[in-house]
């Protein structure tokens, strides 16, 4: 420790608003490692250990990271035979939820690693979880990849002295002072997002960050969340692509997210649609219950889709991996509940899919400033987007498909597989990069237990893809 502090150099770093937003989540993953060649040097813990960064936030009050490692009985093979399913985990393995909360001595750590060492050192699983409050996905796996490239370094047995310099930027200004002069309205539905101020937004925004965890955390336990995980195959996915495709005119062109986050919306919607119509007619309580909370119970006209964002490469001269801090916002889609409930076509997933290209094509930098100037005329509008879902039927889609997910190599091969943890938020999803050995994309849907039911009886999803677990 004494020589940790001694190479400690002061630094503070001023948070933003694109900070606040995520800041009630983290950001958990999986990764599972085979040792398939039977190598008695299999990712050693001591350059595990030594390898890893130290994430400080002030010099006199240190935030080292969560880091411990463990022993496990479940083999490798038998997490592959189960494709790697959450049931087969071994007890543990993620320390941290979703929710960003304080740990057994009040602290908040920033940073989570639990390195779980299975039977006969068949393979390893790596948990890391770092908070919204510090980085976005980018930031994560930027810290995952720079971690596994030390860690092959010093396997290799080279310098420390010589280790390329990896350069990222955590200054906050770098992203802000990027902002246009001119702006751009935003459209009707994010305008909502993040100014539906009330009581519980001001109330949630006011109170401590541990505070404001433990309620957010004492919430969704009681809201039975699971989640699911989903592959689409290429020559699946690009089957129904050029389907859909050819319901539109020849100078629209779709892309493989364009699809997917049309047929979450449907599908997704309907789910909710029919169980808000179970609830209501289910007994005389739900009748009183959809009285008294009519956006809970009540069939909405609409559906929202919120769609993740990344704005760096939307932003002038902000190179893409260089920022490390959150740089997401969330852009909202309308659709009508009609045009999504009616049924699940290829030719009904194409003007839904035509939206989503015009929405992701449309946010540039001046409907980005726009964006930072609404939620900074009130910055307790931060929360705005964390409890916009309980008075709208909504979903949220994160596309990760671009994140180097699979470029973890610490000196014995990437990951064989990474998955998020096994429930999220109500309402989640994220599309994420297949294997390379697999390719394609995986899915993974979040929801109540009521809605994911509906959702895993809708024959046209079911169709698309292979469900996982």
């Amino acid at each position: 420790m004494d020589k940790l502090l001694r190479g400690i150099q002061p630094h503070t770093i001023d948070l933003c608003i694109f900070d606040l937003i995520p800041s009630f989540a983290n950001v958990p993953y999986y990764f599972y490692y085979g040792n398939d060649a039977n190598d008695s040097d299999f990712m050693p813990a001591e350059q595990l250990r030594d390898g890893h960064a130290k994430v400080v936030v002030d010099p006199d009050n240190l935030n080292i990271p969560e880091f411990l490692e463990s022993q496990s009985s479940v083999h490798f093979r038998d997490l592959r035979a189960a494709k790697f399913s959450w049931d087969a985990l071994p007890s543990g393995v993620a320390t941290v939820g979703a929710i960003t909360t304080a740990d057994a001595a009040g602290i908040i750590k920033l940073a989570n690693v639990h390195i779980v060492r299975l039977q006969d050192n068949s393979g390893i699983i790596v948990f890391i979880n770092m908070s919204h409050y510090l980085v976005d996905g980018v930031g994560l796996f930027g810290f995952v990849n720079r971690w596994a490239e030390v860690c092959r370094w010093k396997r290799r047995g080279s310098a420390a002295n010589d280790l390329p310099a990896c350069h990222y930027i955590f200054e906050r200004s770098s992203l802000l002072d990027k902002m246009p002069e001119d702006r751009k309205a935003l459209n009707d539905p994010t305008l909502e997002l993040i100014t539906t101020t009330g009581p519980l937004v001001r109330w949630l925004a006011w109170v401590s960050p541990k505070t404001r965890g433990m309620l957010l955390s004492k919430a969704f336990s009681f809201m039975s969340v699971v989640g699911h995980t989903f592959h689409f195959s290429t020559s699946r996915l690009a089957s129904l692509r050029a389907s859909v495709q050819g319901y539109l005119p020849s100078d629209v062109r779709l892309s493989d997210n364009d699809i997917l986050t049309a047929l979450l919306s449907m599908v997704i919607a309907q789910s909710q649609a029919e169980c808000k119509r179970d609830s209501a007619s289910a007994s005389y309580l739900s009748s009183l219950a959809s009285y008294l909370f009519p956006s809970m119970y009540a069939p909405d006209s609409s559906f929202v889709t919120q769609i993740v964002i990344d704005t760096r490469p939307r932003l002038n001269g902000q190179s893409a991996p260089a920022y490390a801090g959150n740089a997401i916002l969330t852009h909202c889609l309308v659709n009508s509940m009609e045009s999504l409930t009616s049924g699940i076509t290829e030719q009904a997933l194409a003007p839904i899919a035509k939206s989503v290209r015009q929405l992701v094509n449309g946010v540039d930098s001046q409907i980005i400033g726009q964006y930072v100037d609404t939620l900074h005329k009130d910055l307790l509008r931060f929360m705005c987007p964390a409890t916009y879902a309980f008075t709208k039927t909504t979903m949220l889609v994160s596309n990760q498909s671009r994140f180097p997910i699979y470029q973890a190599d610490f000196g014995d091969g990437i990951p064989t597989w990474v998955s998020s943890v096994r429930a999220l938020f109500p309402n989640f999803s994220s599309i994420k990069p297949a294997p390379p050995s697999t390719g394609g994309y995986v899915v993974y849907i979040s929801m109540t237990e009521q809605n994911m039911a509906k959702l895993l009886q809708n024959r046209f999803w079911m169709s698309t893809n292979d469900m996982l677990y």
